[in-house]
């Protein structure tokens, strides 16, 4: 995914499918046209030498909020997999990509 920095404005620029369906996972959960938009707030330290990845914490989730499971549909038919039992499963345009080993699957490109 791209990141692109324009003073205040951030945006994200997903490379492939799976990114696109994770990037309208958060969209969604970030603010909807119902209730109250959240805030993306960093978390610990961000040392790409250490470990190249970023926490963000989302502020302003309800209790149910933070309990859903956002639903990501696959953008196309495609096989989807387990990163940790390697499990195949197919997936038809708009079904929701399932979860295996406690996470999502993901796409094959």
């Amino acid at each position: 995914m791209k990141i692109r920095i324009n003073k205040d404005i951030v945006e994200f620029i997903p490379e492939h499918a799976a990114e696109t369906a994770e990037l309208e996972a958060l969209w969604v959960k970030m603010g909807n046209c119902i209730g109250k938009t959240k805030q993306l707030e960093p978390m610990g330290v961000y040392v790409p030498s250490e470990k190249n990845v970023a926490v963000f914490h989302i502020e302003g989730l309800s209790d149910t909020e933070k309990n859903e499971i956002p639903v990501i549909r696959a953008p196309y038919d495609t096989d989807v997999y387990c990163v940790t039992c390697n499990k195949t499963q197919h997936v038809k345009a708009g079904e929701p990509i399932p979860f295996c080993c406690g996470r999502l699957m993901e796409i094959l490109d």
